[in-house]
């Protein structure tokens, strides 16, 4: 009986150290600016947007192999070395002056996405006796992830407007720092094992087998791809969209703040859905937020700000049901490495949505490239619909 308690207080408080975790790695100050600081250093929207896209190819060949090691080998290890990561690539952004120099800072950075994904999600899920109480501890680590988001746009903007777009950068290590030291105090079983390649196919053989036989899920994760490409993409620009239209960073900063408000309210109504309302909101959302988008490029002004902040509401909730169906359907054996799989899936959309913006935006304005991705979401959502009713 001692030993069973001992290790539930230690997956209690793991779960405790990974909601720190999420605080400090989340809080981010340079991310309220970054598209202004590359402007500042010489960089164009088109040279900009390409990052966009490099970082999806670079998620794309990466989020697979780090999924099978994360499934197989030290989690812990694994996040150490992504915060390492970051801290490097933050060092890298700083120091650059170029288009190259700041390739190098996204390359890095990339990897680090690649590594640490799906592994939180994971140890959450496995922490937990009763998987239904999965979209609750979901709810609980994007509250702490929009929280500091929010906090960190406020004081980002501020730094920014008041001492100089980089000063957000100097400061964005020293969470990074404190956040090394969380991830040292959280306590595994897993240590690192001999490379075994035959295990590493099967994992995922395995992973792959679960995805290609179950229709539904290889539905959500290409819905998922195109809703969140489209809107990584817009979060990439908005900061420049606010600009032309006459907002200061401060204030970017600020309705940047409410998109995580907005952020928590739309995952909150997620884990609050019935399970018999599931389709209804998995079909309907990404519809609504396409619209959302559409509607911020037509209107090209203060107005199309409120429909930034509407947008999460329903990617939020949409991502919070589907992330709990994912786990929901799979099994432990390769339970990230599914997660990037659907990560791959959403990658690949990336570098295409991405390369073909990077192209346009040559040619139109970041309004109008708002109103291309509206589109190609909406008829991606209607077509889902029609196809549900053939079935």
């Amino acid at each position: 009986m001692g030993r069973i308690t001992v290790k539930k207080q230690e997956l209690k408080q793991n779960i405790i150290l990974i909601y720190i975790h999420t605080f400090l790695s989340t809080f981010i100050l340079y991310y309220i600016c970054d598209t202004l600081f590359y402007i500042e250093r010489g960089l164009t929207s088109s040279q900009y947007i390409s990052f966009v896209g490099i970082a999806f190819g670079i998620r794309l060949l990466l989020e697979i192999p780090f999924g099978i090691i994360a499934d197989k080998y030290n989690k812990k290890i694994l996040l150490l070395i992504s915060n390492i990561l970051f801290i490097t690539s933050t060092i890298v952004f700083i120091n650059s002056y170029s288009y190259y120099s700041f390739l190098v800072a996204i390359v890095i950075n990339a990897m680090n996405n690649s590594l640490n994904s799906g592994i939180v999600n994971s140890i959450l899920y496995e922490s937990l006796s009763d998987k239904h109480k999965f979209k609750k501890l979901l709810f609980y680590n994007s509250f702490f992830y929009n929280v500091s988001y929010m906090i960190a746009m406020i004081i980002g903007g501020y730094i920014g407007q008041e001492f100089g777009l980089v000063y957000t950068y100097y400061i964005t290590i020293i969470p990074f720092v404190i956040d090394f030291l969380i991830l040292l105090m959280i306590k595994t079983n897993e240590t690192i094992k001999n490379i075994n390649i035959e295990n590493n196919v099967s994992i995922l053989k395995n992973g792959i087998k679960e995805v290609v036989n179950n229709k539904y899920l290889l539905k959500l994760m290409l819905t998922n791809a195109v809703l969140f490409s489209g809107i990584k993409l817009m979060e990439e620009s908005h900061p420049e969209y606010s600009a032309n239209i006459g907002i200061s960073v401060f204030i970017i900063g600020i309705y940047t703040s409410l998109i995580l408000l907005f952020c928590i309210i739309g995952s909150y109504i997620g884990s609050k859905v019935n399970r018999e309302k599931y389709q209804f909101a998995l079909n309907i959302n990404p519809i609504i937020s396409g619209i959302c988008i559409l509607l911020v490029g037509l209107l090209n002004n203060y107005i199309g700000i409120v429909f930034i902040l509407l947008i999460y509401i329903f990617s939020e909730s949409f991502e919070n049901i589907m992330m709990s169906e994912l786990h929901n359907n799979i099994s432990s054996k390769s339970r990230v490495t599914v997660e990037s799989i659907n990560q791959f899936v959403l990658n690949l959309f990336g570098v295409i949505f991405s390369f073909l913006m990077t192209i346009l935006l040559r040619f139109i304005s970041i309004s109008f490239m708002y109103i291309i991705i509206g589109v190609m979401i909406i008829l991606f959502g209607i077509l889902n619909l029609i196809a549900r009713r053939k079935i």
